[in-house]
């Protein structure tokens, strides 16, 4: 049987199931297309990389600081890491890992929030405030903080190079 175009039913049924193959395999390689652009935007947007990269090394560090972790500390902190605390207390990278390892500086609980990560080329700065339940030589140490973070690409790794909080006051 031919139908008024002089196909049959069958080859005009059969051109109808591969126009509709057709219009599925366009839809999937646009939705690929897609996600793949967006996954090559964030590939190429070297800040946005930097800034996770930091935030996830930042997280690394204060769960080595919980967990007094000399070996992820000394990945994560550079040769010549200076810190200032609250009080003006300067350590440099042995001294931290000494105070951490020692029992002399311990952390029950690190939160921050309020984070921002900067990125100037093969250097980072971090802020942002932290909470902080620890003791340091048997002393509380400040709840709230602010801090400042340098981040330094070294050697191919980012590591950090200086460290300074300040305690929040409350307004009275």
């Amino acid at each position: 049987m031919r139908n008024l175009t002089g196909h049959s039913k069958r080859s005009h049924l059969e051109w109808h199931f591969m126009r509709q193959i057709f219009a599925m395999v366009v839809v999937a390689f646009s939705a690929a297309s897609i996600a793949s652009g967006q996954e090559q935007g964030a590939i190429k947007d070297p800040k946005r990389i930097v800034e996770q990269a930091i935030r996830k090394l930042d997280d690394e560090r204060i769960q080595a600081q919980i967990h007094a972790d000399a070996a992820a500390l000394e990945r994560v902190y550079a040769d010549d890491f200076i810190g200032v605390g609250p009080s003006g207390t300067v350590r440099t990278k042995p001294q931290v890992i000494s105070d951490f390892t020692s029992g002399e500086l311990r952390f029950q609980s690190i939160t921050t929030d309020d984070v921002r990560v900067r990125v100037y080329g093969n250097a980072a700065v971090e802020t942002g405030r932290s909470t902080m339940n620890g003791q340091d030589k048997g002393n509380a140490v400040p709840h709230d903080t602010r801090f400042t973070r340098v981040w330094v690409k070294q050697h191919g790794r980012w590591r950090l190079v200086a460290n300074h909080y300040s305690s929040i006051m409350s307004h009275q």
